[in-house]
């Protein structure tokens, strides 16, 4: 089957950029637990990005990587074509909750229990042929302080598929069946299960923070800002400042952004949107976040990119008492005032990672099913989809400011 990978770093060599599309065999049961997924769709994120370009972050992560390459990729939506005997047990399990809320469903598992529904020739037949799958990417070891007490998404052994182990540009993935989500046939667009990872990561940092009736501020207007804009207006943030920085001399302009980024963002409930990498600009979004809060600043302060600069910004506007969420992953050192910027004024900050396994999951279904899939779909935040083969027209996309989510299908 064909492949999107990326070869395995070494310490003391230089990591070529780019992407290599190559043959890999296909994968096979091997674990009990796992199951074996046929990608319908992926989605190209922020990390794939990093992972073309060589981050160096991204480069220490991956050098404990024993295999000589990985297949990159960690946001899909897929059919289930084969489990093992332990997933099964999990699948048919998952099939009996579901089912006081579906006839079909009702009707196939009958008086069965977990054991006799797993036992049944046609289970994965039938998965197969009424539900779409999505997974959660960040594989935990269930064994570890924070697994035991709930706090799976801080595993300390986590493994991402897609950066340690085998991900999901290609035809097969295998992941552990109790990372699985189940998606009724039609219950959520295709296109939009394959990218909920990402939406998962917004919805955590939203999570974070009691969004009703609050000002707010989205520093860095990507895929995760505009995600985390929907996601405060439907949460019932009273006001949302949002902020970009366009690069000058690159394919992304203040036009381009204007053009495409905040205008979705205005879609997605955004009230003011600002490129503070223009001096005026800048100076405005404070301004402005100070006249309408009567000089107080934003109760809340979502960072999204990672950027030096917006560090900074997000001390400057936030009230003291208020609450700092941080999701991007900036390169190196940040120099921070502590004592100025945080103790005096009474902040509390967030560091979100990955999504709450599988609470966000499932604030995830609520959200998107009232509304929000619809707006995405509407808003054009789905700027391409593209066969595997011509994933090197995605990544450009995204890198010439075209591009925002874009899809891959096999």
């Amino acid at each position: 089957m064909k492949a999107v990978i990326k070869p395995t770093p070494h310490p003391q060599k230089d990591w070529e950029k780019g992407l290599i599309l190559t043959e890999v065999p296909i994968p096979q049961i091997t674990d009990p637990r796992e199951v074996k997924i046929e990608i319908l769709a992926s989605a190209i994120c922020g990390t794939d990005v990093g992972i073309y370009n060589s981050k160096q972050s991204l480069k220490d992560e991956m050098l404990s990587n024993t295999t000589p390459y990985v297949i990159i990729g960690h946001e899909f939506a897929g059919k289930i074509v084969d489990a093992g005997d332990i997933a099964r047990k999990h699948l048919a399990g998952l099939l009996i909750v579901k089912s006081y809320e579906d006839k079909t469903l009702s009707d196939f598992i009958g008086k069965r229990n977990t054991d006799e529904l797993a036992g049944d020739p046609d289970l994965i037949k039938f998965l197969n042929e009424n539900f779409v799958v999505s997974a959660e990417m960040h594989i935990t070891c269930g064994k570890c302080y924070q697994c035991r007490i709930g706090q799976k998404h801080v595993c300390q052994n986590t493994k991402i598929k897609g950066i340690h182990e085998d991900g999901a540009f290609t035809k097969y993935v295998k992941v552990p069946a109790e990372n699985i989500v189940l998606f009724r046939n039609g219950e959520l667009p295709v296109e939009i299960i394959a990218f909920m990872d990402a939406i998962g990561n917004a919805v955590h940092t939203a999570q974070s923070v009691n969004l009703m009736g609050q000002t707010v501020a989205i520093l860095g207007c990507g895929v995760q800002g505009l995600m985390a804009t929907a996601i405060a207006k439907m949460s019932g943030a009273s006001k949302i400042f949002v902020t970009d920085a366009s690069k000058p001399g690159t394919s992304a302009t203040h036009e381009k952004i204007v053009e495409k980024r905040f205008s979705i963002a205005k879609k997605f409930g955004a009230d003011f949107c600002f490129d503070v990498a223009i001096p005026e600009e800048r100076e405005k979004f404070i301004k402005t976040v100070k006249a309408e809060t009567n000089g107080t600043g934003v109760d809340i302060v979502f960072e999204m990119s990672g950027n030096y600069k917006a560090y900074q910004d997000a001390f400057e506007v936030i009230r003291m008492g208020g609450t700092i969420s941080l999701l991007g992953l900036p390169e190196g050192d940040v120099n921070i005032d502590f004592s100025k910027n945080v103790i005096f004024k009474g902040i509390t900050i967030h560091g979100i990672i990955g999504r709450k396994v599988f609470e966000t999951w499932e604030i995830m279904r609520s959200i998107l099913k009232s509304g929000l899939a619809e707006k995405i779909l509407e808003a054009g935040f789905i700027t391409h989809q593209l066969p595997l083969e011509k994933f090197e027209e995605g990544f450009n996309a995204i890198k010439n400011g075209d591009g925002l989510k874009v899809i891959l299908k096999p």
